[in-house]
């Protein structure tokens, strides 16, 4: 008998901490970016690939939007969409590293070979973040992303391109909203980059 009531009691614990646990609010925000259209104009071209964080603000969320991001840490949950929609969930990362995986995937998506391990024999292409920063104001989430790109040569530089973008969005509930956003906006700005202007200005 005794054994049996200690079961009974162990089962709802069980039940109530699970449910604790799916509840509870994470620690990061779920980012979609969609793949854009594929392309062969660029393919078998090599670079080497590095990501800089140059914002003059460190943080990436300002106080008011803070009170609904509370348990936000910086980490981003990052799922790559393909074009029938299916997804592929790459992992967690920082700033710096979720835009480097993105701008790997897209890279790789137009036949371009990019390494993230410096190379003096191949052209850089540097990414520098000068922007990023999510915000809540009149009910609405609203995200900014502005970042530079160059194609590099040995350190000279070859060809460049500044690409920005603003969205927003009104909050219904809880912080969907700011991640519908943020990967909207992020699958944009990624696909603004010329890419093709890029390597024709550089001559590479």
């Amino acid at each position: 008998m005794k054994l049996r009531k200690r079961r009974i009691f162990l089962i709802p614990a069980l039940i109530l901490a699970f449910f604790a646990g799916a509840c509870g609010s994470k620690p990061f925000l779920k980012v979609q970016y969609q793949l854009p259209s594929p392309s062969s104009t660029l393919e078998g071209k090599q670079v080497s690939l590095t990501v800089s964080d140059m914002r003059s603000k460190e943080t990436l969320v300002t106080e008011t939007a803070r009170k609904s991001l509370r348990e936000f840490k910086g980490t981003f949950s990052l799922v790559v969409l393909r074009e029938d929609g299916s997804g592929n969930l790459r992992g967690a990362y920082d700033l710096v590293s979720l835009f480097s995986e993105v701008f790997q995937q897209r890279l790789k998506h137009e036949g371009i070979q990019a390494t993230t391990v410096a190379d003096s024999t191949l052209p850089e292409l540097k990414i520098e973040i000068t922007e990023f920063q999510i915000d809540f104001a009149d009910r609405k989430w609203i995200v900014g992303m502005n970042y530079k790109a160059s194609l590099l040569d040995n350190g000279i530089l070859l060809s460049k391109e500044s690409v920005s973008g603003q969205a927003e969005r009104l909050k219904v509930m809880g912080k969907k909203g700011a991640e519908k956003i943020l990967s909207e906006l992020l699958t944009d700005v990624v696909k603004k980059l010329n890419l093709v202007g890029l390597f024709q200005q550089a001559r590479l």
